[in-house]
């Protein structure tokens, strides 16, 4: 009898995760509208290259002012009123843009959809590992798998709509279709996990172990400050690079400008592949092994890349930096974060995720001083995504030696 009720409360939050699932894929089509339509928004707001960068640094400076504080939200408000308010930013955020004429108008818009990504993020994940405790690493992969494979359509869809307002309008349509899905939908009890619990997942890829108090243990201000740099700097490597690709194809590669933004299809593809795949080996292979081996094959496909570009090299580097930079390392350097620090998870988890959305703004700010439309400019801005990768491969390696002292702490 038990199972069964275990059961059907399992089908009941089905469509609650469907519905999680619609928001990110259309979240993560709005993190690249405007790099996808950046010569339409140009003309609109009358503006260049550099303009567009500062609108979408504005992203980050709205999750960086709401991060802090929306957890604390989700866990006082409860998970579908603080998930409803971040979809309801993403209609202000496609709206915004829709009337705004110039980057003044436009930059203020998109700071709510870093107001998305805040709440979103406080909401949605805890809504699924409170739905599907046994299940709650395998329901959040797939919101990346969601947003991987809308990433990819994306591409094809501004090939066919070179008019951003009709695609803008169909997204307002979805997003509110969504939220009214949503509303109806059922969430699970918020639940507490004891300070002196462990709670283990069936597919959780990192084991905790108790703390034997004569061991060496991690120390927040050396491995604790290293892992959320490494989350910067996981999020820089992927996030500049998928900004600033479609620019990469016209002004170094001269490709035509529907043939240079199907490259992030390469990119999309390549990391709903890997998530599986990373799900896969991080019960064959230690995450802090991962997380040194995925960014340095991610760097030294961009240096080739930056040194010799060329077509065909520039849709495997998209296919790499997808498949080891985007498709589950942050998520892997988490994971190592809160087993180094489990009666903290809480707290790192916030550290870690404000390191991550300095991204959003560090790196479109940094790049709106250098980029324009000239092909040097452009491999100015990767030669900077290549020196902040490095600078992550050399964290986790600093990481991983520290680690030989209390490596029973990441199974």
């Amino acid at each position: 009898m038990s199972d069964n009720k275990v059961t059907t409360s399992k089908s009941n939050f089905i469509p609650t995760a469907i519905g999680i699932y619609i928001c990110y894929a259309v979240l993560s089509i709005a993190q690249i509208i405007i790099s996808q339509y950046s010569s339409y928004f140009q003309s609109s707001w009358n503006t260049n290259l550099a303009g567009i960068s500062t609108v979408i640094s504005m992203m980050g400076i709205g999750r960086l002012l709401t991060i802090l504080f929306a957890g604390v939200f989700s866990d006082k408000f409860g998970r579908k009123p603080i998930l409803l308010v971040g979809m309801s930013c993403t209609v202000v955020f496609f709206v915004g843009l829709i009337f705004s004429t110039n980057i003044i108008m436009a930059s203020i818009f998109s700071l709510f959809l870093g107001f998305t990504n805040s709440f979103g993020d406080a909401a949605a994940y805890p809504a699924l590992s409170e739905a599907f405790p046994a299940k709650s690493a395998s329901m959040n992969s797939l919101v990346k798998a969601a947003m991987s494979l809308a990433q990819f359509v994306i591409p094809f869809v501004v090939a066919t709509i070179p008019n951003a307002k009709i695609t803008l309008w169909i997204l307002v349509a979805i997003i509110i279709l969504d939220i009214v899905f949503i509303v109806f939908s059922k969430f699970a009890p918020q639940g507490t996990t004891k300070k002196d619990e462990t709670v283990a997942n069936e597919d959780t890829p990192v084991k905790a172990e108790k703390i034997d108090d004569n061991r060496p243990k991690p120390s927040m201000k050396i491995d604790g400050i290293a892992l959320i740099a490494l989350g910067f700097t996981i999020s820089f490597t992927f996030y500049v690079y998928t900004q600033y690709i479609p620019n990469f194809d016209i002004s170094v590669l001269g490709l035509a400008e529907g043939a240079a933004k199907t490259l992030i299809s390469w990119y999309a593809i390549s990391s709903l592949i890997s998530v599986f795949a990373t799900t896969f080996l991080v019960t064959k292979i230690k995450p802090i092994y991962l997380v040194i081996f995925y960014p340095l094959i991610s760097v030294i496909f961009l240096i080739i890349l930056a040194i010799a570009p060329s077509v065909a090299l520039a849709r495997i580097t998209s296919a790499v930096i997808g498949f080891f930079a985007a498709g589950g390392v942050w998520q892997l350097g988490l994971s190592v974060l809160t087993t180094y620090f489990p009666y903290e998870k809480g707290r790192v988890t916030g550290y870690y995720s404000f390191a991550a959305a300095l991204t959003y703004f560090v790196g479109p700010f940094v790049s709106s001083f250098i980029i324009d439309s000239t092909a040097t400019s452009v491999l100015k801005v990767f030669w900077i995504d290549i020196i902040f990768t490095v600078i992550g491969v050399l964290l986790a390696s600093f990481v991983q030696l520290r680690n030989r002292k209390y490596k029973f702490f990441v199974k």
